[in-house]
């Protein structure tokens, strides 16, 4: 489990040639006489040394490449932005369960932004809303949209922190999180794992993958994962479907085409109660004790969050010769969502004898999107000066409709004594239609990374972007915006390389407000000085940065009306993270990070306010031991340590405590089997991610127990 990467053992190779150059394989000669120079060439012993490729496995929790923050297989050591990669090891070892869960210790990253949330991954990076992207290709379009991704059918999650808008065009200031989808390996191999834990937790899933036919021109993979579970709250549970096969033909060397379905079907309810301030963060009236936090504010005969999805894939590489390369990736993919709850009026209400009147809400929505990527890259120099040029027109839309349906005032519950049943029922009558809304985006961009002397790395990007947001019987908008991106990194001889950046962001929102009216796109610009740091031998790495970034159009709930949202004129975030990964010994490993933002509202409602559910402190260790008891080898064990600092309600009235959070695994393998244990929240501490100033508060992930048994073969 250590940070080192097991490179192949060296290989004897007898060729035609003295010399031979591959892409992506460093080589060393030892030239060995030969006994009949007449007939037979020398012997040259073959040293591979890989470039990793970042969208396949790695072996610990160090990934060695990236390639979302410039399109390209680059070093993240020679990127002059701050990237974050959270492995599948590390997501194993973890025990994660959700994509929010897998960035809890990844440096700037308010992961559970919204606490234990069923409807959705919600992070902030930065003091942002990072657009998530699925294998470079955008995932989320809108709120309670897309469902979310399974962490089981990933290799990797990278964390770009900073706009991204040069390459995306959709990309929040804050940064963008890409999900790496498990892709078909030319090497047989398959797992099984079971999982039980509490909260009536059942899981099976099977990960299989390898060679076709005889030469190795197809493979395959197949990800299939069936749960059912209940949750932290009463009545709701968390039940998910899912089937992912997977198919590479690789004719030539050259040219390699994946194809990819997925079929996802999620069977759960609404786990966040919008709780009110008094009797969570502040005590109850009266009083009255806490509000139990798996109190089930809905009812179980209406409350309700399916959603289902089905996509495919396609990702198109060919190398035309030793400079271009050419690439095409595009998604279809279509999902329906079923969302109905009923949550307290608003604001949230604790009356003395514990009742709180409620409201019903639904919204179902439907959402096809069409996403594509063409690309061309050259690769070319001279003896002192390098450059890589990626060039690309990327187009997405996105058309959703739907209907939706609010009803006030349906009938009170006690929160300390609940009994169902006894509400107004929402009938067909209360139900109108969502006006269709299409996004549509054309985006042309081209990016120049320049090495010189080996020492200088310069990285110039420029894009032009179309963004056109119709909606049916309201106003329509067309948007043309250029954005830029400028950085500039030194690698000195001794592991340090510091860097400065500039960046924009451009942001078209794929849906509408409370009133059918499309939102403007947001805009943002960043600075931001860093270094990396190496140690000449070592496998650690560090990295430390700080930043200016600002946004315009920036989001904010509408405290006049809960189910709608406003836009700020202008948003300011400043910080510093560090991050380190430490190898102590090949046998034990260390991650840490500290994060400071401080955000400010520049422009708009409840200016001078800091932004709301950002965390201005977050720190987080991670380290785990691999080691042998009585001789016997194979055990670990792993513990972490997690604060997440005050928070604000968006107006700076409330503030959201602090908390400290304490996490462990155990772990055994032997041959094809391997077990673990994984406890999150080992002090079972009750705590609210976030309030806000409408008046609810957001419970925090409780205690989970999840044992695994993996089975290889």
């Amino acid at each position: 489990m250590s940070f080192r990467k097991q490179r192949s053992k060296p290989r004897n190779l007898i060729l035609n040639t003295s010399t031979w150059i591959a892409s992506g394989l460093v080589l060393t000669s030892a030239i060995v006489p030969a006994t009949r120079a007449e007939t037979t060439l020398d012997a040259i012993e073959v040293t591979e040394d890989r470039i990793e490729d970042p969208r396949g496995p790695v072996d610990g929790y160090r990934a060695e490449t990236a390639v979302s923050a410039t399109k390209t297989t680059t070093p993240i050591a020679e990127t002059p932005q701050a990237i974050s990669v959270v492995t599948k090891e590390q997501m194993s070892d973890q025990g994660v369960t959700s994509v929010q869960e897998a960035l809890r210790y990844s440096a700037g990253v308010g992961a559970e932004q919204f606490g234990m949330d069923s409807r959705g991954d919600w992070q902030s990076v930065r003091g942002g809303d990072p657009v998530i992207f699925l294998d470079s290709l955008q995932k989320t379009f809108g709120n309670y949209q897309s469902p979310r991704t399974e962490p089981y059918t990933l290799e990797r999650i990278e964390i770009v922190r900073g706009p991204s808008s040069v390459l995306y065009g959709q990309g929040n200031v804050g940064g963008i999180i890409n999900l790496a989808t498990k892709r078909p390996l030319d090497q047989q191999q398959s797992e099984l794992n079971l999982q039980l834990g509490n909260n009536e937790r059942k899981q099976a899933a099977i990960d299989t993958t390898g060679p076709l036919n005889a030469d190795g021109t197809l493979l395959y993979r197949l990800v299939a994962l069936g749960r059912d579970s209940d949750t932290q709250v009463k009545q709701v549970e968390d039940n998910r479907v899912v089937i992912a096969p997977s198919i590479t033909w690789r004719p030539t060397d050259s040219t390699e085409w994946t194809l990819m379905a997925l079929h996802q079907e999620d069977r759960t309810g609404s786990t966040t109660q919008f709780l009110p301030h008094a009797g969570t963060v502040t005590p109850a009236p009266d009083g009255l004790p806490d509000i139990p936090v798996d109190v089930f504010v809905s009812e179980p005969d209406f409350d309700r969050y399916d959603t289902k999805e089905n996509s495919v894939t396609s990702l198109f590489s060919h190398r035309v010769n030793d400079v271009w390369t050419l690439r095409q990736n595009l998604r279809y993919s279509e999902s329906e969502v079923t969302y109905q709850t009923i949550y307290p009026m608003f604001p949230p209400t604790l009356q003395s004898n514990g009742d709180i009147s409620r409201l019903a809400y639904a919204r179902n929505p439907n959402l096809d999107t069409l996403t594509m990527d063409n690309q061309a890259e050259a690769v070319f120099g001279s003896d002192n000066v390098n450059h890589t040029v990626i060039a690309g027109v990327d187009y997405q839309r996105a058309e959703s409709d739907g209907r939706t349906a609010y009803v006030a005032d349906i009938g009170d519950l006690n929160l300390y004594d609940p009994v169902y049943g006894n509400y107004s029922r929402v009938t067909e009558a209360d139900f109108s239609d969502i006006a269709e809304n299409t996004v549509r985006q054309t985006g042309v961009y081209l990016q120049d990374q320049i090495t010189i002397d080996d020492r200088w790395i310069a990285v110039l990007g420029l894009r032009y972007d179309n963004a056109r947001n119709k909606t049916e019987g309201s106003e329509s908008f067309e948007d043309n915006e250029v954005t830029t991106r400028a950085g500039l990194m030194y690698k000195t001889g001794f592991g340090l390389s510091p860097y400065i950046g500039y960046s924009e962001s451009f942001q078209p929102i794929t849906s509408v407000d409370a009133f059918n009216k499309p939102f403007e796109p947001l805009k943002g610009e960043q600075v931001e000085l860093g270094a990396k740091y190496q140690p000449p031998g070592s496998n650690s790495f560090f990295t430390a940065t700080a930043y200016d970034l600002r946004e315009k159009n920036r989001r904010a709930p509408d405290p006049a009306m809960p189910n709608n949202q406003i836009q700020n004129g202008e948003t300011r975030a400043r910080g510093v993270e560090l991050e380190a990964l430490v190898e102590m010994n090949p046998q034990w490993d260390l991650i840490a990070s500290y994060a400071y933002t401080d955000t400010e509202v520049l422009e708009g409602t409840n200016e001078g306010a800091r932004l709301a559910s950002v965390p201005e402190q977050l720190a987080s260790v991670w380290s785990q031991h691999d080691f042998a008891i009585a001789g016997i080898p194979g055990f670990r064990a792993g513990a972490g340590v997690r604060y997440v600092g005050d928070s604000w309600d968006g107006t700076d009235q409330l503030k959201t405590p602090s908390v400290t959070l304490f996490d462990a695994m155990v772990g055994y393998s032997r041959g094809n089997w391997d077990l673990s244990l994984n406890v999150n929240n080992i002090e079972d501490e009750t705590y609210f991610s976030s309030c806000l100033a409408r008046g609810d508060c957001f419970v925090g992930t409780k205690r989970t127990v999840v044992g695994s048994v993996n089975y290889s073969f």
